[in-house]
C-alpha cells in the first residue's frame, strides 16, 4: 500500500471530517476541531502560520503538520513537526508528536509517520531529536521504544509526567530502519 506524507490542505478536508468524527466516537478528542468549511479554512490558516518560525514570537513552538495518507486519500495518521528546539521542545513537547485515528491503530501506521518524520528531522539538520509520550500511553511507548528511541528520564513539571526518548541520527539507524 502506498502511503504519502501531505501537508494540510483543503483538498484533505473530507478525510479529516472523517478523522475527527472517528477520535470523537471514541471518546478522545478531535485532531482538526472544526465542523463547517469556514472552520476548517481557518484551522488551514492557523496550522500554516503555526509552522512559521515567527510563532515563537507569540509563545508557541513552530509546529508544522502533516499526514499520512493512502492511495485512496484517507487519513492514516496525523503528524508534528517541531524544527526549533525551544525550552517547550526539549521538555514536554518533543520534535515529533503523532497519533492514529482509533478505528486505523495497531497497523503500523504511527512507526510509518514517525520514521518519515524522524527522516524529514534528519534532513533539515537536526543530529538528534527528542519525541515524549505521556507516562501512561503504553502503546506510544512502544512505537517509540520499538523504533530505537533511548529513554532518558521524564519530565515532571506543570502537571506533565513525560517520558523523553532521544533519536540520535548516527546512532542504531536512528529510528530509520523499516519495521
Amino acid at each position: 500500500m502506498a502511503l504519502t506524507l501531505e501537508k494540510p490542505s483543503i483538498h484533505l478536508y473530507k478525510a479529516l471530517m472523517q478523522v475527527d468524527k472517528d477520535f470523537e466516537a471514541a471518546g478522545e478528542e478531535p485532531y482538526c476541531g472544526v465542523h463547517s468549511q469556514a472552520g476548517f479554512w481557518l484551522w488551514l490558516w492557523t496550522v500554516r502560520e503555526q509552522a512559521k518560525t515567527e510563532a515563537i514570537e507569540l509563545g508557541s513552538n513552530p509546529n508544522e503538520i502533516y499526514f499520512l495518507v493512502d492511495e485512496e486519500g484517507r487519513v492514516c495518521a496525523c503528524g508534528q513537526f517541531r524544527p526549533v528546539s525551544t525550552q517547550d521542545v526539549l521538555t514536554w513537547a518533543g520534535h515529533i508528536g503523532y497519533s492514529v485515528p482509533p478505528s486505523l491503530r495497531g497497523r503500523g501506521y504511527a512507526q510509518t509517520i514517525l520514521r518519515l518524520l524522524l527522516r524529514m528531522a534528519y534532513e533539515r539538520g537536526l543530529t538528534r531529536v527528542l519525541l515524549t509520550c505521556d507516562e501512561t500511553n503504553a502503546p506510544s511507548r512502544h512505537v517509540i521504544e520499538k523504533a530505537g528511541g533511548d529513554y532518558c528520564g521524564n519530565y515532571r513539571e506543570r502537571g506533565y509526567n513525560k517520558r523523553q526518548y532521544w533519536f540520535y541520527k548516527q546512532r542504531r539507524g536512528g529510528g530509520l530502519e523499516e519495521t
